[in-house]
């Protein structure tokens, strides 16, 4: 299974989210990557309304409050530790969650270029 490391665990501090690029070709982040008090957690950066990416700014994809991921267009809410949406267009469907691994400091994605389709 195809491995990717993702970031060093100290530089996403908890309560924050970044965006991890994984195919060079990519216009916007392949992965949303948000770090809390219970884990670390990765999906596709993919809204299942329109599949469209959902960072409102470059690497900003948790609400206002820090509490929930919110798609940047039509202001889907998701909630961090399943990606459950739980609020807009897309409610009840989820985000699609890509395993992870620690190593050695690192976070490191499981077999992301299938999982953020490429």
């Amino acid at each position: 299974m195809p491995e990717h490391p993702l970031c060093r665990l100290d530089e996403l501090a908890e309560g924050q989210s970044k965006g991890i690029v994984i195919n060079p070709a990519s216009r916007y982040a392949d992965l949303v990557l948000v770090r809390t008090r219970k884990g670390m957690y990765a999906y596709r950066n993919r809204c299942p309304h329109t599949g469209a990416p959902m960072e409102w700014e470059p690497g900003q994809f948790l609400d206002l409050t820090g509490t929930v991921i919110q798609c940047g267009i039509h202001g889907a809410l998701f909630r961090i530790e399943d990606g459950y949406c739980v609020s807009g267009p897309c409610a009840r469907q989820s985000l699609q969650a890509v395993a992870l691994i620690e190593r050695d400091g690192w976070l490191i994605a499981l077999d992301p270029l299938e999982r953020a389709g490429g």
